[in-house]
């Protein structure tokens, strides 16, 4: 284990970018990714488009898991294997209209370096160990009371 607070990684996915209803269409090309992962919030993993404004954030067990089953139908983000080759991470928009859906293509190798390089600041299942309770308690303390 390191002693980082922060660590990213960086690679390569090919993204599929889906419009659905009347202006339906679909476009691909290969864009870069960089994976930022935090031991402040030890839960959550962030996925930026290298070169655009787009950055998503969501749960590191959803990468985890969605290695082996498909994970996250309900939600914004859906993680799951396809073949044994890859692994397929696609991000839902949550608007009504003008909707589209991101599907990101990855090397199933490039998602276990991605889990690998996490778990060099926090092990899968250790994300608990992490928490501060004391300044936990005294923010809840601070929003409850009132004060700014």
């Amino acid at each position: 284990m390191i002693e980082a607070r922060e660590i990213s990684y960086f690679s390569r996915a090919r993204l599929i970018v889906r419009k659905l209803g009347a202006d339906a269409s679909a476009q691909a090309r290969l864009v870069g990714i960089e994976w930022r992962y935090d031991r402040a919030d030890p839960w959550a993993i962030t996925m930026l488009i290298t070169g655009t404004p787009y950055v998503f954030r969501f749960a590191r067990e959803l990468l985890d898991r969605g290695r082996i089953e498909p994970v996250g139908a309900d939600g914004f983000v859906f993680v799951q294997p396809l073949l044994s080759q890859w692994v397929e991470v696609t991000v839902r928009c949550g608007c009504e209209r003008n909707c589209s859906s991101s599907l990101f293509s990855f090397d199933h190798s490039e998602i276990d370096n991605v889990l690998d390089v996490t778990e060099q600041l926090v092990p899968l299942g250790a994300e608990a160990d992490q928490v501060d309770e004391a300044a936990i308690d005294a923010e809840l303390a601070r929003m409850t009371s009132g004060a700014a």
